[in-house]
């Protein structure tokens, strides 16, 4: 009667799909993850993900690089620290992730904007004024002044790929927030800016 019982019961398990490919019993899978440490903007680097443990027959999600099993590729746009993520899921569902990280350096397709750029900047009215910007440029981050008739404003933003974003407080009211926002093709810069939510028009500056 009760071996008969077990049976039944062991029945019913693999009726419900509970011990289907073992996975009652199976442990938890483990990912390694292997890459290069270091890298250039627009260089090419392959990583590699190994998979062990678990039910078996893994599948790969890649973040950071595009691959579709335990290979994957990247090419960075940008310099500054960069994270690589894979998560590998069993057939049982279960998953695991690593992540590896690589210093990027080089200038990004924007280039470094370190330096003094001067040009126009042109209000709403369509009325121009002499801008210049003076920033230091490390990774994606941007640190700087605005100037403009005498004034100067100190702020921050991001060069990303070739978008450029500035924010500074304005100069004649230091409650509105002054956003330039445009693109950068080799040593001119140019775009459109709005100070709080009031939309200006143009600006360009040249490096000099």
């Amino acid at each position: 009667m009760g071996g008969k019982r077990i049976v039944a019961a062991i029945g019913v398990l693999v009726g419900a799909g509970l011990l289907t490919g073992c996975c009652l019993f199976s442990g938890d899978p483990t990912v390694a993850l292997m890459g290069p440490s270091t890298a250039t903007v627009g260089q090419s680097v392959t990583f590699i993900a190994t998979a062990t443990g678990g039910g078996g027959t893994y599948t790969y999600v890649w973040m950071g690089a595009m691959g579709q099993g335990q290979m994957a590729t990247a090419t960075f746009s940008s310099p500054g620290q960069q994270v690589v993520m894979v998560t590998v899921t069993d057939n049982c569902g279960k998953s695991a992730s690593a992540q590896w990280p690589i210093t990027v350096t080089g200038d990004s397709p924007g280039g470094n904007l370190t330096g003094t750029w001067q040009g126009v900047i042109v209000e709403f009215t369509g009325r121009e004024y002499e801008f210049r910007l003076s920033l230091v440029h490390a990774g994606q981050t941007l640190q700087g002044t605005a100037y403009q008739g005498g004034r100067a404003s100190t702020g921050s933003g991001t060069l990303i790929g070739t978008q450029i974003v500035f924010q500074f407080p304005f100069w004649t009211n230091t409650a509105l927030t002054a956003v330039i926002e445009g693109t950068v093709t080799g040593n001119n810069m140019q775009g459109t800016w709005k100070v709080g939510t009031t939309r200006q028009q143009a600006w360009w500056l040249t490096k000099i």
